[in-house]
């Protein structure tokens, strides 16, 4: 009778253990693919189905021009020049063209040595909005391109910072 119920407790403890075992294993899956899902979303809540589009800006202060933004693509995005007085001229505070759909990673450097100001960006259309960012502080933001038409960048902290981001649509 002792024997019996000796194993009846070790069989309820190995079918507690396995139950354990099995939650954990589940919980641990469901962090990986809840995890992976959300790796696939872009700050704008968009699912990234292509490889995202790298823009590197730097947000900085030149003594002949003020503050400004200055931008190295990849290759991958076209950046042109802004056009507005000398800054467009020199690269700064770039126009960026881009086709609807598209998914651009914009990593921001706040590289504003000669002031050490905070900087930021922000593109309201888009729901991108980065922290005020000290001397060589960085953000990326990476969004999806859902809808055509022109849209500004700025910095809140420097209303002189500002862009434009053309997005068309597919051409066919």
């Amino acid at each position: 009778m002792k024997k019996k119920l000796v194993n009846k407790r070790y069989k309820k403890n190995i079918i507690s253990k396995k139950i354990i075992v099995f939650g954990i294993l589940l919980t641990v899956i469901s962090l990986i693919v809840y995890g992976g899902i959300n790796s696939l979303k872009s700050s704008n809540g968009n699912f990234l189905l292509s490889p995202a589009r790298n823009l590197f800006m730097k947000a900085t202060y030149l003594p002949t021009e003020g503050y400004a933004y200055t931008s190295q693509s990849t290759g991958t995005v076209k950046s042109l020049n802004s056009g507005a007085g000398s800054r467009g001229g020199l690269g700064h505070n770039p126009t960026i063209t881009l086709n609807q759909g598209n998914t651009l990673s914009i990593h921001l450097i706040n590289g504003d040595s000669e002031r050490h100001s905070k900087h930021n960006l922000n593109i309201d259309e888009f729901d991108i909005h980065t922290k005020d960012l000290g001397y060589f502080q960085s953000e990326t933001v990476t969004f999806t391109t859902n809808k055509t038409g022109t849209y500004d960048y700025y910095c809140s902290i420097h209303p002189e910072m500002t862009g434009k981001i053309i997005v068309k649509s597919h051409s066919k």
